[in-house]
Protein backbone atom coordinates (compact mmCIF):
# COMPACT_ATOMS: atom_id res chain seq x y z
CA UNK A 1 0.00 0.00 0.00
CA UNK A 2 0.89 3.68 -0.87
CA UNK A 3 1.41 6.05 1.83
CA UNK A 4 1.62 9.97 1.69
CA UNK A 5 3.26 11.98 4.23
CA UNK A 6 4.50 15.72 5.06
CA UNK A 7 7.62 14.92 7.28
CA UNK A 8 10.54 16.62 9.14
CA UNK A 9 13.05 14.39 9.41
CA UNK A 10 14.43 13.93 12.50
CA UNK A 11 17.63 11.36 11.98
CA UNK A 12 18.90 8.77 10.10
CA UNK A 13 20.87 5.49 10.48
CA UNK A 14 23.02 3.12 7.61
CA UNK A 15 21.89 -0.38 7.35
CA UNK A 16 23.47 -2.73 5.20
CA UNK A 17 25.87 -1.95 3.06
CA UNK A 18 23.66 0.16 1.09
CA UNK A 19 20.34 1.14 2.89
CA UNK A 20 19.75 3.30 5.88
CA UNK A 21 16.52 4.04 7.81
CA UNK A 22 15.46 7.55 8.52
CA UNK A 23 12.93 8.72 11.09
CA UNK A 24 10.50 11.22 10.55
CA UNK A 25 8.11 13.80 12.10
CA UNK A 26 5.12 13.43 10.39
CA UNK A 27 1.73 15.99 10.25
CA UNK A 28 -0.47 12.69 9.20
CA UNK A 29 1.14 9.97 12.07
CA UNK A 30 3.36 11.88 14.13
CA UNK A 31 7.00 10.20 14.58
CA UNK A 32 7.46 7.30 12.22
CA UNK A 33 10.05 5.43 10.41
CA UNK A 34 10.95 4.13 6.77
CA UNK A 35 13.78 2.10 5.06
CA UNK A 36 15.61 3.89 1.36
CA UNK A 37 16.48 0.97 -0.32
CA UNK A 38 20.20 1.94 -2.09
CA UNK A 39 20.21 5.34 -0.72
CA UNK A 40 23.78 4.72 0.08
CA UNK A 41 25.00 3.94 -3.91
CA UNK A 42 26.58 6.81 -5.54
CA UNK A 43 23.64 7.09 -7.93
CA UNK A 44 21.02 6.95 -5.93
CA UNK A 45 17.89 10.36 -6.49
CA UNK A 46 16.74 9.57 -3.36
CA UNK A 47 20.17 11.08 -1.40
CA UNK A 48 20.32 14.62 -2.13
CA UNK A 49 16.27 14.64 -0.94
CA UNK A 50 16.65 13.32 2.40
CA UNK A 51 18.77 14.83 5.06
CA UNK A 52 18.36 15.69 8.35
CA UNK A 53 15.90 18.52 9.41
CA UNK A 54 14.49 18.88 5.50
CA UNK A 55 10.84 19.36 5.44
CA UNK A 56 9.87 16.77 2.84
CA UNK A 57 6.42 15.12 0.74
CA UNK A 58 7.16 11.40 1.14
CA UNK A 59 5.86 8.62 -0.32
CA UNK A 60 6.49 5.04 1.62
CA UNK A 61 5.46 1.99 0.07
CA UNK A 62 4.62 -0.80 2.99
CA UNK A 63 2.23 -3.90 3.54
CA UNK A 64 3.91 -4.59 6.61
CA UNK A 65 6.62 -2.85 9.16
CA UNK A 66 8.25 0.06 8.40
CA UNK A 67 7.55 -0.01 4.89
CA UNK A 68 9.85 1.28 2.14
CA UNK A 69 10.64 4.85 1.09
CA UNK A 70 9.51 5.41 -2.82
CA UNK A 71 9.94 9.31 -3.19
CA UNK A 72 10.94 12.12 -1.69
CA UNK A 73 10.23 16.08 -2.45
CA UNK A 74 11.80 18.96 -0.66
CA UNK A 75 10.25 21.87 0.68
CA UNK A 76 12.18 23.74 2.95
CA UNK A 77 16.00 22.82 3.51
CA UNK A 78 15.92 25.39 5.91
CA UNK A 79 19.39 26.32 4.30
CA UNK A 80 20.85 29.55 6.47
CA UNK A 81 20.09 27.20 9.33
CA UNK A 82 22.18 23.95 7.68
CA UNK A 83 25.08 26.26 6.83
CA UNK A 84 25.22 27.72 10.67
CA UNK A 85 27.01 25.50 13.23
CA UNK A 86 25.82 26.79 16.60
CA UNK A 87 21.84 26.68 14.99
CA UNK A 88 22.10 23.01 13.68
CA UNK A 89 23.67 21.92 16.88
CA UNK A 90 21.00 23.79 19.05
CA UNK A 91 18.48 21.51 16.46
CA UNK A 92 19.99 18.22 17.48
CA UNK A 93 19.29 18.91 20.80
CA UNK A 94 15.72 19.46 20.30
CA UNK A 95 15.19 16.53 18.07
CA UNK A 96 16.82 14.27 21.21
CA UNK A 97 13.95 15.90 23.30
CA UNK A 98 11.47 14.92 20.91
CA UNK A 99 12.75 11.36 20.71
CA UNK A 100 13.08 10.94 24.20
CA UNK A 101 9.03 12.24 24.91
CA UNK A 102 7.11 11.38 21.45
CA UNK A 103 6.24 8.12 21.08
CA UNK A 104 5.75 6.32 17.60
CA UNK A 105 2.85 6.80 15.31
CA UNK A 106 0.89 9.64 17.70
CA UNK A 107 0.14 12.27 15.63
CA UNK A 108 0.09 15.69 17.06
CA UNK A 109 -0.48 18.52 14.96
CA UNK A 110 0.60 21.06 17.43
CA UNK A 111 3.58 19.34 18.00
CA UNK A 112 4.32 19.35 14.18
CA UNK A 113 3.88 22.84 13.74
CA UNK A 114 5.56 23.88 16.78
CA UNK A 115 8.71 21.91 15.80
CA UNK A 116 8.37 23.37 12.22
CA UNK A 117 7.77 27.11 13.85
CA UNK A 118 11.17 26.77 15.66
CA UNK A 119 13.13 25.29 11.80
CA UNK A 120 11.67 28.25 10.09
CA UNK A 121 12.30 31.02 13.05
CA UNK A 122 15.77 29.70 13.75
CA UNK A 123 16.54 29.69 10.00
CA UNK A 124 15.40 32.70 9.76
CA UNK A 125 17.56 34.27 11.76
CA UNK A 126 21.01 32.03 11.99
CA UNK A 127 22.71 34.75 9.35
CA UNK A 128 22.91 37.03 12.35
CA UNK A 129 21.33 36.17 15.37
CA UNK A 130 24.16 35.81 18.41
CA UNK A 131 23.62 32.53 20.36
CA UNK A 132 22.05 34.31 23.29
CA UNK A 133 19.29 34.41 20.63
CA UNK A 134 18.76 31.28 19.10
CA UNK A 135 19.11 30.03 22.66
CA UNK A 136 15.95 31.92 23.86
CA UNK A 137 13.83 30.12 20.28
CA UNK A 138 15.68 27.16 21.45
CA UNK A 139 14.03 27.51 25.24
CA UNK A 140 10.56 29.27 24.33
CA UNK A 141 10.56 25.81 21.68
CA UNK A 142 11.08 23.66 24.59
CA UNK A 143 8.92 25.28 27.11
CA UNK A 144 5.59 24.85 24.45
CA UNK A 145 6.87 21.76 23.57
CA UNK A 146 6.25 20.33 27.09
CA UNK A 147 3.20 22.37 27.51
CA UNK A 148 1.61 20.97 24.31
CA UNK A 149 2.77 17.30 26.20
CA UNK A 150 0.75 18.49 29.02
CA UNK A 151 3.91 19.50 31.12
CA UNK A 152 3.19 23.00 31.39
CA UNK A 153 4.81 24.90 34.25
CA UNK A 154 2.96 26.38 36.85
CA UNK A 155 4.99 29.76 37.01
CA UNK A 156 2.20 31.91 37.96
CA UNK A 157 2.33 30.59 42.14
CA UNK A 158 3.44 29.02 44.32
CA UNK A 159 2.63 25.10 43.28
CA UNK A 160 2.66 23.90 46.89
CA UNK A 161 0.91 26.56 49.15
CA UNK A 162 -0.83 28.64 46.01
CA UNK A 163 0.13 32.03 47.24
CA UNK A 164 1.71 34.70 44.92
CA UNK A 165 5.04 34.56 44.40
CA UNK A 166 7.48 37.24 45.86
CA UNK A 167 9.40 39.30 43.79
CA UNK A 168 12.75 37.40 44.63
CA UNK A 169 13.65 34.43 46.45
CA UNK A 170 11.85 32.10 44.36
CA UNK A 171 12.63 28.79 43.47
CA UNK A 172 12.07 25.91 40.70
CA UNK A 173 10.66 22.64 42.24
CA UNK A 174 10.94 20.43 39.70
CA UNK A 175 9.81 17.15 40.74
CA UNK A 176 6.01 19.88 41.41
CA UNK A 177 6.42 21.22 37.57
CA UNK A 178 6.40 24.74 38.79
CA UNK A 179 7.51 27.57 41.28
CA UNK A 180 7.52 27.54 44.88
CA UNK A 181 8.15 30.35 47.39
CA UNK A 182 10.97 30.41 49.50
CA UNK A 183 9.05 29.29 52.56
CA UNK A 184 7.89 26.43 51.04
CA UNK A 185 11.56 24.89 50.33
CA UNK A 186 11.58 23.94 53.52
CA UNK A 187 12.64 19.83 53.41
CA UNK A 188 12.43 20.03 49.66
CA UNK A 189 15.12 18.58 47.89
CA UNK A 190 14.55 18.71 44.05
CA UNK A 191 14.56 22.95 43.92
CA UNK A 192 17.02 25.35 42.08
CA UNK A 193 16.33 28.94 42.30
CA UNK A 194 14.93 30.62 39.81
CA UNK A 195 15.25 34.61 39.08
CA UNK A 196 11.68 37.07 38.80
CA UNK A 197 13.18 37.46 35.16
CA UNK A 198 13.03 34.06 33.66
CA UNK A 199 9.61 33.62 35.22
CA UNK A 200 8.36 36.85 33.26
CA UNK A 201 10.29 35.13 30.48
CA UNK A 202 8.78 31.67 30.60
CA UNK A 203 5.35 33.36 30.43
CA UNK A 204 6.47 35.12 27.91
CA UNK A 205 7.36 31.85 26.14
CA UNK A 206 3.66 30.40 26.84
CA UNK A 207 2.02 33.85 25.41
CA UNK A 208 3.55 34.37 21.90
CA UNK A 209 4.46 32.09 18.90
CA UNK A 210 8.34 31.03 18.20
CA UNK A 211 8.69 33.68 15.99
CA UNK A 212 8.05 36.55 18.23
CA UNK A 213 10.99 35.23 20.52
CA UNK A 214 13.50 36.29 18.75
CA UNK A 215 12.48 40.09 19.45
CA UNK A 216 13.35 39.64 23.07
CA UNK A 217 16.37 40.72 25.01
CA UNK A 218 17.52 38.56 28.22
CA UNK A 219 21.33 38.42 29.55
CA UNK A 220 23.47 35.49 29.17
CA UNK A 221 22.86 34.33 32.94
CA UNK A 222 19.41 34.34 32.29
CA UNK A 223 19.82 32.22 29.34
CA UNK A 224 21.76 29.92 31.07
CA UNK A 225 18.98 29.43 33.72
CA UNK A 226 16.31 28.48 31.96
CA UNK A 227 18.51 26.18 29.88
CA UNK A 228 19.28 24.87 33.33
CA UNK A 229 15.35 24.58 34.73
CA UNK A 230 14.32 23.04 30.82
CA UNK A 231 17.02 20.04 31.07
CA UNK A 232 16.68 19.03 34.95
CA UNK A 233 12.62 19.20 34.29
CA UNK A 234 13.49 17.02 31.11
CA UNK A 235 15.50 14.43 32.65
CA UNK A 236 12.64 14.21 35.90
CA UNK A 237 9.85 13.59 33.68
CA UNK A 238 11.99 10.94 31.79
Amino acid sequence: MEYKYTGIILNKKDIGETDRIYNFYTLEQGKISAIARGVRKSQSKLAGHLENFYLIDLTVMKNRGMGNIASSIVENNFKNLRNNLDSLERVFKVTKILNRLINDQEKDTDVFFLFLDYLNSLNEISDYANNIQKDLLTQGFTFKFLDSLGYKLEINRCVKCEKRLSKSGNFFDYSYGGTICQQCTIGANNVIPISNNSIKIIRIFFQNKIKNLSKLKISQKESIELRHISRTFIKWIC
